[in-house]
């Protein structure tokens, strides 16, 4: 028995360190085919992260994220909203072949879309003097028409403060001409422009380059109210004013 002991007690290591070795050579060659699926993971979850983060950063920078409801984009203008006192001013002045600041910006509005090219230079000089030219009569003549028969009217809406810090201003655009630049403060004010009945006008609303901080415009009628959203410097937004056909005449 001795001598079947001594054969066999060498067998077991020959066997174990031919075994041994081959499992690892295995588990190391497995492991070698996969080493990269966690660095993978990680920088999967990295370049999420950053994502994430730039994402942050351009809400922040663009003035937050509390962007009103869509509905808040647009504004009625009925017949409440009319300026009669503004309205047969500009009866009078047409009458007479003159042309204040408010005439002339409803003017060059349709001139640029109705008249040629080659008229429009002159068209902007005269208006800019009050002055009517032989260019410009027949839309003049055609305004002072539909005052008197109400299909034009003097409209204000009022810029209402949200915050009575705030500070900055806005450039307003309507319908693509450039209506002025106005104040973001804690002043209420009104803003008054000609506009047809029945039609719908687009107002663009754009923070100032300057602004240190984002501002909100609120703007209101006798129906309506809007507002955009926090505007960063150089931002815009925008609005529909609606133009219900409900004024009446009122003659001076």
């Amino acid at each position: 028995m001795s001598a079947v002991s001594s054969r066999r007690s060498p067998a077991h290591p020959r066997n174990s360190s031919t075994t041994v070795p081959k499992r690892r050579r295995r588990h190391h060659s497995h492991r070698s085919g996969i080493w990269w699926v966690p660095l993978a993971i990680r920088l999967s979850l990295w370049l999420g992260v950053i994502a994430l983060a730039a994402v942050v950063v351009t809400l922040l920078m663009n003035g937050g994220f509390d962007d009103p409801n869509p509905q808040s984009k647009t504004i009625q203008l009925t017949d409440q909203d009319v300026d009669p006192e503004t309205t047969n001013l500009g009866k009078t002045h047409l009458h007479e072949n003159q042309v204040d600041q408010r005439l002339a910006f409803y003017l060059w509005a349709e001139a640029q879309r109705r008249l040629p090219a080659d008229t429009l230079t002159e068209v902007r000089n005269s208006l800019t003097h009050g002055a009517v030219t032989l260019a410009i009569g027949p839309l003049v003549k055609e305004m002072s028409d539909d005052l008197d028969q109400g299909r034009v009217a003097a409209y204000t809406i009022w810029f209402e403060p949200g915050d009575q810090h705030a500070t900055g201003a806005v450039s307003l655009q309507l319908n693509g001409t450039e209506l002025g630049e106005y104040p973001v403060g804690p002043d209420r004010y009104a803003i008054t422009f000609y506009a047809k009945t029945g039609s719908v006008l687009h107002l663009q609303i754009a923070a100032a380059p300057n602004s240190k901080s984002p501002v909100v415009f609120r703007a209101a009628t006798a129906t309506t109210e809007a507002v955009t959203r926090k505007l960063g410097a150089g931002k815009t937004d925008s609005w529909d004013m609606l133009v219900q056909q409900t004024y009446e005449v009122h003659n001076p």
